[in-house]
């Protein structure tokens, strides 16, 4: 590695340990409970979800008990609008961790609504230079927070092998073959045991192409039934 790559891999890593450190110092002068998660604006601890009234109101809730796409069965929290993609955006490109907790609650409360019970969750893998870059697989997070709520496990397994295109602009075909053959099972993976109910979670589904990727990686995984739990979806 080149003195300019050293450099630019210290400065890097400058600006995430900076970043990690001010978000820190705004929980403790701002604490999380005590500001809507998605707006901002001040609440009481006693709110569902940590969100005000205006939000909670303006939520586009999925009431549904899941749609099947091509096999797949889809479940998700609510539709994909502006406080949607609000509460995802500061997550993943904030660095705003605790709404990580607030999307695991609405997934709890959506499996316990629908009487579906869980014994593994996998998070959809990111490639490793990308979480090294972002410090954190913002679905991994939200499947830790979810585990304590449901009293499950997560069986993080599945593995990125290479760095894909981003997905926005690309169109249903375009991302069939971005993504193709990158996501696979870990080679330390013994299989579950029979019976075993897994769900596949993720921030956010859009035309599939992921969700299809992930299920042919756990093809003869040995589970039962492979659900794919998304808080949102257009």
């Amino acid at each position: 590695m080149g003195k300019t790559e050293n450099e630019d891999m210290l400065n890097l890593k400058a600006r995430l340990g900076l970043r990690h450190t001010v978000n820190k110092l705004a929980e403790l002068v701002f604490p999380p409970r005590l500001y809507c998660a998605c707006c901002g604006n001040i609440i009481d601890d006693t709110r569902t979800y940590s969100l005000c009234d205006h939000c909670m109101e303006h939520f586009r809730w999925d009431t549904g008990s899941g749609i099947n796409r091509g096999g797949l069965r889809l479940i998700r929290c609510v539709s994909y609008g502006i406080y949607e993609r609000s509460l995802i955006f500061d997550l993943k490109y904030k660095g705003k961790k605790h709404v990580a907790r607030v999307i695991a609650e609405i997934m709890a409360d959506k499996l316990l609504s629908l009487g579906l019970e869980i014994d593994y969750l996998v998070p959809v893998p990111m490639f490793k230079a990308k979480e090294k870059q972002r410090a954190f697989n913002q679905t991994k997070l939200i499947a830790d927070f979810l585990s304590k709520e449901l009293t499950c496990e997560v069986a993080d397994y599945l593995v990125r092998t290479r760095q894909t295109r981003p997905m926005r602009g690309l169109s249903e075909e375009q991302r069939e073959e971005n993504i193709k053959g990158s996501i696979v099972i870990s080679s330390d993976f013994d299989g579950f045991s029979k019976g075993t109910k897994v769900a596949v979670i993720d921030d956010f589904y859009t035309t599939g192409s992921t969700a299809r990727e992930c299920l042919s990686a756990l093809e003869g995984s040995g589970a039962e039934e492979i659900i794919f739990l998304a808080f949102a979806s257009r």
